[in-house]
């Protein structure tokens, strides 16, 4: 215990000295803070810095337009801190520490992140506590997917893309259109949001279409030797084998079966498994998966932005990248909706009109999909079903594998 708390005191003793430069804020100076909060490192960060990279993008669309509208005067956002955000990892306490630093310390007006549904869950309930304080602030994340983390404060937002609706029109498919009667599970245990996913969304809806779970194996993160797992639902020999995990298990699940002769009519993924290095790092094995995503890589306003993320990063962008582009464009509606006067002296009062204005905020996404919030500050999304082939994300076009 000890020498984790010395490791989060050097950790925020450091975010001190790197964010000590910046000096732009409020309407005086031109600019708007938003603090960053994804993740850099650990296990989310496949995700977090999908989504950082899409805001990015998004902020310097904004600002060489000259900015947003507050108060008469076109001001630019700030990202705090410049240029990449704090890094809480998958780190729950660090979590709650930079909120807590962003909101008293570096005086931001709203928050994006968080990167996964664990730390969301206790940023969630922490906004609440500040919320007591007198200091609360907007949290809205791109990632968080977990069913049940919306509504827990009403200062905590998700554009994320709750997979229950999408699910259920997989499976409808599967057992309508392609008769599969049976399915295998493999579900990762130490990673709440796939294991959620996997009892109280899955399991529910394949029972729903009458298909029958014939095997439900477990695994961890980190596994490398799968070979039990795969055996499991090799004996089982089922139609459809659902992946419920993070990016590199689901990518060493499918490889194992490959070597072991595992070929279900097709493997459903979870959103866990939408990330440029499925298809890089599983090749072959991945191609006979789909899942559920918020955009479609078809669409001509996506693949501009596609060729942006690619020229910065190098990399491919996913659904993160394109719910991080879409959130910012989010807080863009609402800043200029919300009437704040952007000053140092109005700033709880700002963020509270600013949270009025974003459960009100409506705008037309990226994706083609309108988007607004429920009444649980989740955005509606009815989404779109992609599958992997030569080595792309590609909208699927609902016929079998072969």
């Amino acid at each position: 215990m000890k020498k984790y708390q010395a490791k989060l005191t050097t950790l925020l003793a450091a975010i001190v000295l790197s964010a000590g430069g910046t000096s732009h804020a409020f309407q005086d100076e031109g600019t708007v803070r938003i603090g960053s909060l994804e993740a850099q490192t650990g296990v989310p960060s496949p995700y977090g810095i999908q989504a950082l990279n899409g805001s990015k993008i998004a902020i310097d669309e904004i600002n060489a337009t000259g900015g947003v509208n507050v108060a008469g005067k076109k001001v630019k956002l700030q990202l705090m801190p410049s240029p990449n955000g704090y890094d809480p990892g998958a780190d729950s306490a660090l979590t709650v520490a930079l909120i807590k630093k962003l909101a008293l310390e570096d005086e931001v007006l709203l928050i994006k992140g968080t990167s996964r549904s664990q730390n969301t869950e206790v940023a969630f309930k922490y906004l609440n506590e500040m919320e007591k304080a007198g200091t609360p602030i907007v949290l809205m994340s791109s990632l968080a997917g977990a069913p049940g983390l919306g509504g827990l404060s009403k200062w905590g937002f998700r554009n994320s893309f709750s997979e229950a609706g999408i699910i259920d029109r997989q499976i409808e498919l599967l057992s309508k259109k392609f008769g599969y009667k049976t399915a295998g599970i493999y579900v990762v245990k130490d990673n709440s949001h796939p294991a959620i996913v996997a009892q109280y969304i899955v399991t529910p809806i394949l029972k729903k279409y009458g298909i029958e779970i014939t095997s439900t194996v477990e695994g961890m993160d980190a596994d490398i030797d799968l070979s039990s797992q795969v055996n499991a639902l090799k004996r089982a020999n089922p139609d459809i084998v659902v992946v419920a995990s993070a990016t590199n298990a689901g990518v060493n699940i499918m490889k194992e079966a490959g070597r072991r002769g595992l070929r279900p009519k097709i493997w459903l993924g979870t959103i866990g498994n939408i990330s440029p290095e499925v298809p890089k790092l599983g090749g072959n094995s991945v191609e006979r998966m789909i899942m559920g995503s918020s955009y479609s890589p078809s669409l001509d306003s996506v693949s501009k932005l596609r060729d942006e993320y690619i020229k910065r990063n190098k990399t491919d962008i996913n659904m993160f990248g394109v719910d991080g582009y879409e959130a910012i464009y989010l807080f863009k509606e609402a800043i200029e909706k919300s009437g704040i006067k952007n000053t140092k002296q109005s700033l709880q009062e700002d963020r509270e009109k600013v949270r009025v204005a974003l459960q009100k905020t409506e705008i037309t996404s990226i994706t083609g999909e309108k988007i607004r919030f429920n009444s649980d500050n989740d955005a509606v999304k009815k989404g779109f079903i992609l599958s992997i082939q030569n080595g792309r994300y590609v909208e699927w076009d609902q016929n079998e594998f072969k």
